[in-house]
């Protein structure tokens, strides 16, 4: 198919060009490309072609949560992120009794393997390996020290498909566990207590990421620069909730001013995301959620119910950004992170055909993984 004679975002800034797609991947970019014989043609007139939006932690959505979900609300999960222009999603676990981690493991790995054209790339398992002095919402009862048997059978059942492994870097064997795995799983500390010379050793072992910055750990203080000051100084990339309510909006600006390239724009979302106000589950736990806002019930925020869409909204009504300014954090960092930049995130030859044609006014107006519509 050639999608032509509209503005496409090539990286840095939107240009008028086209773009030619066949078999599933990005063949030419270029202005004036003519034509072939029996190929599809898309006009995008005043419509924009972006990346598809790489979600690396979402926990569910329309009802459901990878913990526990079935096939069957797995596919209906993934049509929701296509819905919303997100065609690369890293299904997130959260802290449970072990047994349903390997159900759960053994059921997103198999769905991976066995549907065709989906938009999973991976499991995010944020959990157990956190520390209850920041547990956020996860279950206490559950959260465990590290193991590496443990780490190797769930990966084994889940047929190779961890992708990010959440860590406490001050658990007992966490550093070494940091060390034997940073080469096979995208480490982040997540839920964590430690300080900042305690997360500096985790960078310098292997771990590359933070989980959900300045949630679940202590703040950036200027003489005890903590986790975040850690992130900064070591080029770790952080994950951000850009709902408007995990992060005020004048530290959502300082941060993308700070850590450039290393931002990552996150949901965290639950299985309320799409729905209305209610009680909900997350890892075993009720959430309620009030005006949007999800909370256990002594006010712990639970995850959110937003989706990279609406974050944009955020970022644009509420920061000021342009879209070309935050599409980055929305795509191509999120590739990099996971070292995936070689085939998403972005809009080059050879790449995967996951695009996104949407409105100045940001309205979806289609979705292509793999070159195939979704939307």
């Amino acid at each position: 198919m050639l999608f032509r004679g509209g503005r496409v975002f090539t990286g840095e800034k939107f240009e008028q060009t086209d773009v030619r797609v066949e078999d599933g991947k990005i063949e030419k970019v270029g202005a004036g490309l003519s034509e072939k014989a029996g190929e599809e043609v898309i006009e995008l007139g005043e419509d924009l072609l972006i990346p598809g939006f790489i979600d690396l932690h979402t926990h569910g959505c329309m009802g459901y949560d990878f913990s526990t979900a079935d096939r069957e609300e797995i596919d209906k999960m993934c049509a929701f992120y296509f819905s919303k222009g997100i065609t690369s999603v890293a299904g997130t676990t959260m802290t449970m009794g072990y047994e349903d981690y390997k159900k759960a493991a053994e059921t997103i790995g198999d769905y991976m393997e066995q549907v065709e054209n989906h938009n999973l790339i991976g499991i995010n398992m944020e959990g157990p390996f956190l520390s209850a002095a920041k547990k956020g919402a996860h279950d206490p009862q559950y959260i465990i020290d590290v193991s590496q048997e443990k780490m190797d059978e769930l990966n084994k059942l889940a047929r190779g498909h961890f992708l990010i492994v959440d860590v406490a870097p001050e658990r007992p064997g966490a550093i070494e566990f940091i060390e034997r795995n940073s080469k096979d799983f995208v480490i982040s500390v997540a839920h964590t207590a430690a300080d900042y010379e305690k997360a500096m050793e985790a960078f310098g072992a292997g771990a590359t990421e933070v989980t959900h910055l300045f949630n679940a750990m202590n703040g950036l203080g200027h003489r005890d620069p903590g986790v975040p000051g850690a992130a900064f100084a070591s080029g770790a990339n952080v994950e951000m909730i850009c709902d408007g309510i995990h992060i005020h909006p004048t530290v959502m600006k300082m941060v993308y001013r700070m850590m450039g390239d290393h931002l990552m724009v996150i949901s965290d979302s639950m299985s309320a995301a799409g729905l209305q106000d209610g009680e909900y589950v997350l890892g075993g736990l009720p959430v309620y959620v009030k005006e949007g806002k999800a909370t256990l019930k002594d006010g712990t925020i639970a995850g959110s119910t937003t989706d990279m869409l609406k974050e944009m909204g955020v970022w644009m009504d509420q920061c000021g950004l342009t879209m070309e300014e935050i599409l980055p954090c929305m795509t191509i960092h999120q590739a990099v992170a996971v070292r995936m930049e070689d085939k998403i995130g972005s809009i080059e030859c050879g790449k995967a055909a996951d695009l996104v044609v949407i409105s100045p006014e940001r309205e979806i107006r289609a979705v292509y993984k793999n070159g195939v519509k979704k939307i």
